[in-house]
């Protein structure tokens, strides 16, 4: 085989002395065919990395049964690209960079925070009420009712739990709770705790004072006696 013959001609004599074509010898060795016509060609434009070029023709000497020597030679002459400190490999697309395994990881990190914060929340958070009792009504920290059945009601999140007066009072699906409690004569104290399982609860006292005809009179009473004692004076 004449040495002074360029790397196209010779693979092109080796492909014919064989009988192949460009796409069964693309098929035996896995080298895209247009790799294999700009190697034929010449054409340094359209060929790979030089470390590919190398490969690729050691992978057609061993499908061809060719002294690789006699293509890798032939490469070299033709003045084409050899392989350098500057020349590097085509990224594998399948290998993700470092970098972007790192925005990857925040990514997976922020959407599980989004899922699991609020159930975190929900077990170890600080609890909430909403209730129809009223703390202050104008200067007094106690509501005032004529009626002996009174009805607490209110909202928390229905998983949390509520006890008044040490009592723990059922909740339906979306946290509402209804009690119904028969007053005392006077003033009626009621300790509300709201419970968060594995968190923290909260306290709130609520009072209620129960006027009856009773009461109305002793008050009357007294208020006279006090306006009687005032004109004596």
């Amino acid at each position: 085989m004449n040495n002074d013959k360029k790397l196209g001609d010779i693979l092109s004599e080796i492909i014919t002395e064989h009988g192949i074509t460009l796409e069964k010898l693309s098929d035996l060795t896995n080298i895209p065919k247009r790799y294999l016509s700009a190697i034929i060609d010449n054409d340094l434009k359209n060929m790979p990395a030089a470390p590919y070029v190398r490969g690729y023709l050691i992978k057609i000497s061993s499908a061809l049964d060719t002294e690789p020597e006699i293509l890798l030679d032939a490469y070299k002459k033709a003045g084409l690209k050899t392989s350098g400190k500057e020349d590097f490999l085509p990224k594998n697309r399948f290998i993700v960079a470092k970098k972007r395994k790192g925005w990857i990881f925040a990514i997976i990190l922020g959407i599980l925070a989004i899922i699991i914060m609020p159930r975190i929340n929900s077990f170890l958070g600080i609890p909430s009420l909403d209730i129809n009792l009223p703390e202050k009504i104008e200067n007094r920290d106690f509501l005032e009712t004529r009626d002996q059945l009174l009805a607490i009601e209110g909202k928390i999140n229905p998983k949390d739990s509520i006890i008044i007066n040490k009592e723990l009072v059922p909740v339906d699906s979306e946290g509402r709770f209804t009690k119904e409690v028969q007053l005392d004569a006077g003033l009626n104290t009621f300790e509300i705790k709201v419970k968060r399982f594995l968190g923290r609860e909260i306290t709130v006292i609520r009072k209620v004072f129960y006027i009856t005809e009773n009461l109305n009179e002793e008050n009357n009473n007294i208020n006279n006696a006090q306006e009687e004692n005032d004109e004596d004076q």
